[in-house]
């Protein structure tokens, strides 16, 4: 089902450069659970076993939070995000994780998330969300990730991916003098910010060539309350020709509101296959994929 649903964005980019040859395509990804197995602030475990730290708990480990200790930080770091997430909620819980860090150098955080990506978490990709990702980009759709993590964290995934960093978009805090401060930089890219965010790409993207039509073509989400908004925006959106794609992963049952609205895709693990040359052992995210209208 993946290649697909690859196969059907690919026919409505056929179309429209029919109609429209100098037309640019935009595509957009939430990351933690839609990219990435896990989430790469908070890290991932499986039935109770670490299967890889997150970044939070390595830069507190690193000495770059001046809230939390080295020794003991992270246990009260989580108990504290917890707690937040808890009482008041995510809208104001996914802002202060990227507050946290006020004082340190943003290179220093920017360094320990490339290295983190390079040497374990692009190995945790979905393989189905990167058969899209990648199919899309040899068709030459400019593909942008709206994340509710750190921007200083998720940007560490540029490489891996094969974008421009600044083609991923997370919460912000500003810097001054090179280090971050407590001063949250909006739209907080949760909910409806995510949609408040593509639209601000997109009427960048129309500025930089005001001559070229652009179409948002594709949307990939794994949750309705995080991603609903602006993945239904791009489900919704009339095109002059074909139809644009809007994937949920993993997400369950929709909501009433968004009933019929996304293809709904669920990725299941392979350790190992048989081949004629004897056992192909796969990484254990490599999913196969099932596909259904939610």
């Amino acid at each position: 089902h993946a290649a697909e649903l690859l196969a059907d964005v690919r026919e409505t980019c056929a179309l429209l450069r029919a109609q429209f040859p100098a037309a640019r395509f935009l595509a957009f990804w939430d990351f933690d659970g839609t990219l990435l197995r896990g989430d790469c602030t908070e890290g991932y475990a499986e039935r109770g076993r670490e299967v890889y730290p997150g970044l939070a708990r390595l830069a507190i480990a690193r000495g770059l939070s001046a809230d939390y200790p080295v020794e003991g930080g992270y246990a009260a770091w989580k108990d504290d995000y917890a707690e937040l997430k808890r009482r008041v909620g995510p809208w104001l819980a996914y802002p202060w994780i990227a507050q946290v860090w006020a004082g340190a150098e943003e290179a220093a955080l920017q360094e320990l998330a490339r290295q983190h990506f390079s040497v374990t978490l692009s190995r945790h990709y979905f393989a189905a969300s990167r058969l899209w990702f990648d199919g899309l980009a040899a068709d030459g759709v400019e593909q942008h990730v709206i994340s509710a993590s750190p921007e200083v964290f998720v940007r560490g995934a540029a490489a891996s991916l094969g974008i421009a960093p600044e083609r991923i978009h997370g919460i912000r805090v500003r810097a001054t003098d090179g280090r971050l401060t407590r001063e949250v930089l909006y739209p907080v890219p949760f909910g409806e910010g995510k949609l408040a965010r593509l639209h601000e790409i997109v009427r960048a993207s129309q500025a930089e060539s005001p001559l070229q039509p652009v179409f948002v073509i594709a949307a990939f989400g794994n949750d309705f309350v995080t991603d609903g908004p602006f993945a239904a925006f791009v489900a919704r959106h009339v095109l002059p020709t074909g139809t644009p794609l809007a994937v949920m992963i993993n997400a369950g049952l929709a909501p009433a509101e968004y009933r019929h609205v996304f293809r709904s895709v669920r990725q299941a693990r392979i350790f190992a296959r048989k081949s004629s040359c004897g056992t192909v052992t796969l990484p254990s995210w490599w999913p196969h994929c099932f596909s259904s209208d939610t």
